[in-house]
């Protein structure tokens, strides 16, 4: 019996899970080590912002894949490996052995702290909902007429259609607020990378609704109700929400796993960590060279190469290589029920374009779910949500497992 260790609720591991429900081998044990149940699908975050869909509608639900796929799920944070040992131990002391071991667990992005200005980083997804729920509780219980200054931080595309989506839901719930939205951009182009024509609609866009566009900011700390940019700029605000470029999480590196000059594993084309070859990594955790965007659609379609090559390692037979596509499909909500689309040159927009991309988002969770989603409580005003049952814990399994100092 042969155990992997899938670290992390990750779009790629989503597909592991998937195809091993499908194959359902004796010879081998899984488990899934995850602090939550519910993992945010990236492309549907947005659209939650915006208050279009509840929590759980853009979650894929890991509880039910580990049950279709015979694994045990463990609700932990994995702290560090030792690679030596071939273990993980665990942030409650716990360790667990593994043969092969396959890491998805994204990225992080750590903002500055600040007692006087509500901070809100888009990154880690996992721990979005609550953080949410309370600015949007905070805007809401605003006297009227009252001021409330909102920066987004990052003009990346998850910035603009972030803020775009934030303001939507604003608006809709506390009309009695003078909001001023604002974005900051560290360079002096917004949306790096996106189609010419598709920056340009999303432009209009902001400035149709009077978003305050603030470039060549580097944010770099906070000072009081002020962010301070590395030039020594300041932009006030009441509330910041972080959606800079992603950070890797720290305990790879420290494990002694190769990585990029940014922290994130070194792979293969097979998915292979560099450094040790009974390590895979996936999705935004895993650096590529060169290196790729931190999106979606990379982890997405990183997971079926990803589930082949675990099924191959275990049998003993050739892996198969990953390539990244060179083009892809980008489709941006605009805060309402409508999107801007681009594929390399071209675009598009329209409220055609946002049921295109409803269509092809719920498509993809619901492939996963396999069945409808739970409810979801609401509050009565449906400006703030909770953010839904969370997953049961399932202890690790007595065999090859250890407790010492992690």
């Amino acid at each position: 019996m042969k155990r992997l260790l899938l670290i992390g609720a990750g779009h790629s591991h989503a597909n592991v899970l998937h195809r091993f429900a499908g194959i359902r081998r004796n010879d081998v044990e899984l488990v899934l080590v995850s602090p939550t149940a519910l993992a945010p699908y990236s492309g549907m975050v947005p659209g939650w912002l915006a208050g279009h869909y509840r929590w759980e509608e853009c979650c894929i639900d890991f509880d039910r894949l580990c049950r279709r796929a015979g694994a045990l799920r463990i609700e932990q944070k994995v702290v560090r490996l030792g690679l030596e040992r071939s273990e993980a131990a665990l942030e409650d002391g716990q360790r667990i052995a593994y043969d092969w071991v396959s890491i998805d667990i994204g990225s992080t992005l750590t903002p500055p702290q600040s007692e006087e200005i509500s901070v809100l980083s888009l990154r880690p997804l996992s721990s979005l909902s609550e953080r949410w729920d309370r600015l949007l509780q905070t805007a809401a219980a605003l006297p009227p007429g009252a001021a409330y200054r909102i920066l987004m931080v990052g003009g990346g595309a998850a910035g603009v259609e972030s803020i775009l989506a934030i303001q939507h839901r604003m608006t809709t719930c506390a009309p009695h607020v003078r909001f001023r939205f604002m974005l900051a951009t560290h360079g002096e182009e917004l949306l790096p990378g996106l189609a010419r024509g598709a920056a340009r609609r999303l432009h209009v866009h902001l400035a149709e609704r009077r978003i305050g566009v603030i470039r060549n900011f580097k944010a770099s700390g906070i000072e009081g109700q002020a962010v301070r940019s590395e030039a020594g700029q300041t932009i006030e605000a009441d509330a910041a929400i972080w959606a800079t470029g992603a950070q890797a999480y720290r305990w790879p590196a420290e494990s002694g796993l190769a990585t990029d000059k940014r922290g994130f594993i070194r792979v293969s084309s097979t998915l292979q960590s560099v450094s040790h070859s009974n390590v895979f990594a996936a999705g935004d955790c895993a650096g590529w060279e060169p290196p790729l965007p931190k999106a979606g659609v990379f982890a997405v379609r990183m997971g079926p190469v990803l589930a082949r090559n675990l099924e191959a390692a275990l049998s003993g037979k050739i892996l198969h290589g990953y390539s990244p596509q060179r083009r892809y499909l980008v489709l941006i909500g605009t805060g309402g029920r409508h999107a801007v689309g681009a594929r390399g040159k071209f675009a598009w927009e329209g409220k055609w374009a946002w049921r295109w991309k409803e269509h092809i988002d719920r498509r993809f969770v619901e492939g996963y779910n396999g069945g409808p989603q739970p409810d979801a409580a609401v509050s009565p005003d449906g400006c703030h949500a909770t953010a839904g049952r969370s997953g049961h814990r399932i202890g690790i399994p007595p065999k090859q497992t250890t407790h010492g100092e992690k």
